[in-house]
């Protein structure tokens, strides 16, 4: 078993990998299986149970009190295996060589590791696969991966002494563009037996992502259960649309926002505001995204900023020069001093090892401020992860529907 210290932080991109993932099936050697037995002429031959391999003992992963992390794969045909994970806050991830053993178990532990949610994945003999021993998963765009935590980040665990609200998963019929759609929905605890209404809350992921993440790594619903649960914020629904499109990933459709704008507005929250108990009007309805899920928000929200009265953008900005050519088009709405009145939260969250984002997002706040918009900033240590965006959620929604 090999044993790895975290490296330092490495230059970060901007825009999540794809990954497909293949899931891969661990062979039994023949020299684990039982020997056939002669049968005993008017015998009844017991049951016999299936001999134990270490594919049905080994423990994945395993998180030590420290904070070391060991994973474990029972591989035993395989020439060469690797972990991909974003612990370390490396993207693309730094592929992590482990160790066959005799039993054809490859092993490698790493850490240790800052208490968080984290996705992996293996590679084997080239291919992508999640960890068939752990069951817990996080969805992309294209992709599985599995996910492991390490405990002591208090502000998402999810605590028995904490009353829970619900995710629903959602699907719609978007007519703007003639496809179903789907998202998670977060209901705050109580809203299954009473009749209040409430305030909205639009999270956006980020690119290569959908509308799983928030809540499988992001722990977004356990994060608001302890804030509300602490008196710290307003009981909300929380809706996490999917951000792509189609299944297609690439840069251009990225940065071509407009089908999804119009989806947005003349389609999903329509959608929410009908089937869900909302309170339909400006002061109660705030949008916060992720990289690409922070373009989304300031193409839905600065242009529309009569809708929505709390906004937050989390490691993002607008890129290649396209801020000049948003001012261009948008610029009334950036002037309205009216919609500037009744915005009551303007929050950007980033990183300063981001090395993409962090110069993104300056010129976009310096644009802002240029027009007149009062930023709170809320800058961190670290790059393009989910460890910052953990922290700026559970910094954003003690702010909101005050």
């Amino acid at each position: 078993m090999r044993r790895i210290t975290s490296p330092p932080a490495m230059r970060v991109l901007l825009i999540c990998s794809s990954v497909f993932l293949i899931s891969i099936a661990a062979s039994r050697p023949a020299s684990a299986q039982a020997a056939p037995q002669q049968a005993t002429p008017g015998a009844t031959r017991p049951p016999q149970a299936p001999p134990a391999t270490p594919n049905t003992t080994l423990i994945s992963p395993e998180v030590t009190a420290d904070g070391h992390v060991t994973f474990r794969l029972y591989a035993p045909n395989a020439q060469q295996v690797a972990l991909h994970s974003e612990y370390n806050g490396m993207m693309p991830f730094t592929a992590i060589p482990l160790a066959k053993a005799d039993n054809g178990v490859w092993s490698v532990t790493v850490g240790p590791v800052e208490p968080g949610v984290y996705r992996y994945t293996y590679v084997v003999d080239g291919l992508l696969a999640i960890d068939t021993r752990n069951p817990d998963v996080s969805g992309s765009l294209n992709n599985v991966q599995s996910v492991f935590t390490v405990p002591g980040a208090d502000f998402l665990a999810t605590k028995p002494d904490v009353p829970h609200g619900s995710v629903e998963t959602v699907w719609y019929h978007s007519k703007t563009l003639g496809s179903m759609r789907r998202m998670h929905v977060y209901l705050p605890p109580g809203y299954e037996t009473s009749k209040e209404r409430y305030p909205v809350f639009y999270l956006l992921h980020g690119a290569g992502d959908n509308d799983d993440a928030w809540t499988s790594v992001g722990h977004a619903n356990f994060i608001v259960d302890n804030l509300v649960a602490a008196g710290k914020a307003r009981p909300m629904i929380v809706v996490m649309p999917a951000g792509h499109i189609s299944r297609t990933f690439s840069v251009a459709d990225i940065m071509n926002q407009e089908s999804f704008t119009n989806d947005f507005l003349n389609d999903l929250m329509p959608y929410v505001e009908k089937h869900y108990r909302v309170i339909a009007d400006r002061p109660h309805r705030a949008i916060a995204g992720l990289s690409m899920g922070g373009l989304q928000t300031l193409n839905i929200a600065l242009p529309h900023l009569d809708r929505f009265a709390y906004v937050g953008i989390f490691s993002s900005g607008w890129f290649n020069g396209s801020d000049a050519q948003f001012v261009k088009e948008h610029g009334a709405a950036l002037d309205n001093a009216s919609w500037k009145k009744g915005l009551r939260v303007l929050f950007v969250g980033v990183g300063t090892g981001d090395q993409v984002a962090y110069p993104s997002s300056q010129k976009m706040v310096a644009v802002l401020k240029a027009h007149g918009f009062n930023v709170e900033e809320h800058q961190s240590d670290g790059g393009h992860t989910w460890v910052n965006w953990r922290n700026y959620l559970n910094e954003l929604a003690p702010l909101l529907f005050k």
